[in-house]
């Protein structure tokens, strides 16, 4: 694996490598064979003024030479490591001393050169050692993080289902059915755990719209209906402040883009649509499709079912279409997973979701926003699976967000196309 340096843990944009030797030409041969790779090199003469220079300004690597006078290279590193405890080092030996590089690797060394070494021999280690400290911040992101971010995750969607009642368990149903996708999908557990929050997350977005629009009730103006489908950018822009949340931010920019490039905000087609907006766009219509909404019931599953096949191709990517079939039966039920994946979607990592009654019962503390006072009708709407005369279900599903109230009474409602954000 080639190192990016733009993936710099140190806050730089080219990774610092502080290189620590006796011998001036070593330093210089280091500082030229790493500058010209992108990396950015400091040299320092003796381990002592290497501490110093290290407790000033972050590193990503450290390369040190074993025998120096003064401090060695064993004891610097192990006074590194003591700083740094994920600090990947590489230690520099000669011929004569490999079995003291040996002991250095036990004590947490990265990496090892020998001398004399190639320039090849010297990047391909200093990759290696960034790509295996890169390995182990993410394993520990995900360990240690996944938890926490659950929670929050689970904490947000409830003030989102707050604003709108008629969601339910919406947000805790994409999370479980997404993570399901992607473990069928072969995708580590830290790509699961960022696809399954960005299933709870993916409407957070709706906190940053005004109540005007999302809870107008009427047919909205063009005006309004951009303002809410510039929920999934809001929804975005309030998780990216954090770099945990980035590829998280990524899945709620774009679960509403198509397949076929119609969608929003960036209209990308195909691929270019990340794999988590993809999967969760499948998850979020057969969801809405599937449950019960102010304005209607749930939609039969057969109906759904076709619906979301009809559409495979052109709205959703075709090979998840065919993977949420491998997850959910034609009962909508979900279907028993092989025991390796169950074991992992089942371990204390996953939050499991809140019954119903406990979320309603955290919800009755909230302002009630009353149902609308008649029932709501919808247009009917072309579609090649929809019975004439019925709507297209995979348009009632709004992916998400679902406003169709009569502005006044039923009597005076004028058929029209369905809002959907």
């Amino acid at each position: 694996m080639t190192w990016d340096p733009r993936q710099s843990r140190s806050g730089h944009f080219r990774p610092r490598v502080l290189c620590v030797d006796d011998e001036p030409v070593i330093l210089q041969i280091l500082r030229r064979l790493l500058e010209v790779q992108g990396f950015e090199p400091v040299t320092c003469g003796d381990a002592l003024t290497a501490i110093s220079t290290f407790s000033e300004n972050p590193f990503d690597v450290v390369i040190t030479d074993i025998h120096m006078p003064g401090m060695d290279g064993l004891t610097l590193m192990r006074a590194l490591l003591e700083r740094q405890p994920e600090l990947p080092v590489v230690v520099v030996t000669g011929q004569g001393t490999v079995d003291t590089a040996i002991q250095a690797l036990r004590e947490g060394a990265t990496g090892m050169l020998v001398k004399p070494f190639t320039g090849e021999e010297l990047l391909a280690e200093v990759r290696r050692a960034l790509s295996s400290a890169q390995m182990r911040y993410e394993a520990l992101q995900y360990r240690y993080l996944s938890p926490v971010l659950d929670s929050i995750a689970l904490t947000l969607s409830t003030a989102i289902e707050a604003r709108n009642l008629e969601t339910g368990e919406h947000c805790r149903q994409l999370g479980v059915l997404s993570e399901r996708m992607a473990a069928v999908l072969g995708l580590d557990g830290r790509q699961q755990m960022t696809i399954r929050i960005g299933g709870y997350l993916h409407d957070i977005g709706k906190i940053g719209i005004s109540d005007a629009v999302l809870l107008k009730p009427g047919r909205l103006t063009e005006s309004e209906m951009a303002e809410m489908r510039r929920h999934s950018e809001i929804g975005a822009a309030i998780l990216e402040v954090h770099e945990a949340m980035a590829d998280i931010a990524r899945i709620v920019r774009h679960h509403h883009e198509r397949w076929d490039g119609r969608g929003y905000p960036d209209a990308l087609a195909g691929a270019e649509v990340p794999l988590g907006g993809r999967i969760i766009a499948v998850a979020d219509a057969f969801s809405a499709m599937t449950s019960d909404r102010v304005y209607r019931p749930a939609l039969p599953l057969d109906r759904a079912w076709a619906e979301l096949r009809a559409h495979a191709g052109t709205q959703f990517d075709p090979e998840i279409v065919a993977v949420f079939e491998q997850v959910v039966d034609e009962n909508g039920d979900l279907r028993k997973l092989d025991p390796s994946l169950e074991g992992h979607l089942n371990s204390d990592t996953h939050v499991p979701m809140s019954a119903n009654q406990e979320l309603t019962a955290r919800l009755a503390i909230l302002p009630v926003l009353g149902p609308p006072a008649t029932p709501a009708k919808v247009a009917q709407e072309a579609c090649p699976v929809a019975p004439e005369g019925k709507e297209c279900a995979v348009t009632a599903s709004g992916e998400g967000c679902q406003i169709v109230i009569p502005a006044k009474g039923a009597s005076d409602f004028k058929p029209g196309r369905r809002q959907v954000a």
